[in-house]
């Protein structure tokens, strides 16, 4: 009987093995993509949602000073960079999907901007008055330290901005 019990637990000891190997990452694999769905659906959404909506605000809040320039619409455009800057800080950990293609990231901030490259070709375009600049295609060509969060910030609160 003792050979019996010797040989049932060596043979479990060389199947337990297997089946846990087999039955482990199936449900580790389930609660991954649970956690991942709760990520995207909890996180990833409400982040990139909010940050919709700012700049759609920031949009109009700019369409607004450009067409009618005045202290009112420059405080209106500055306080809806505010709020974006605000959502964006809160979306810009997430370094995965849509985002990493065509240079979206740096595109929405480029940082570091360690030789100010960004800040010197904002300036030369504002001082040759380059209209190219203000449209959207024609911008998109441009260097990505020239679109973006920091380029804005320069236009709104930089020399020559009130």
């Amino acid at each position: 009987m003792s050979k019996r019990v010797a040989l049932r637990s060596k043979r479990l000891a060389l199947v337990l093995p297997l089946l846990l190997a087999a039955v482990l990452p199936a449900s580790a694999a389930v609660k991954a993509s649970d956690v991942i769905g709760r990520a995207i659906d909890g996180f990833v959404r409400p982040a990139y949602g909010s940050l919709d909506a700012h700049a759609v605000g920031l949009t109009n809040a700019m369409h607004q000073l450009c067409e009618a320039p005045s202290k009112e619409h420059l405080e209106a455009a500055r306080s809806a960079f505010s709020g974006t800057v605000e959502a964006w800080s809160v979306a810009e950990i997430i370094a995965f999907g849509p985002i990493k293609e065509n240079n979206r990231l740096e595109r929405m901030l480029y940082w570091p901007d360690r030789k100010s490259i960004g800040l010197r070709q904002v300036q030369s375009t504002l001082a040759a008055k380059d209209p190219s600049a203000t449209d959207p295609a024609q911008l998109a060509a441009k260097s990505v330290a020239m679109q973006g969060l920091g380029a804005l910030e320069y236009v709104l609160y930089g020399d020559g901005a009130e």
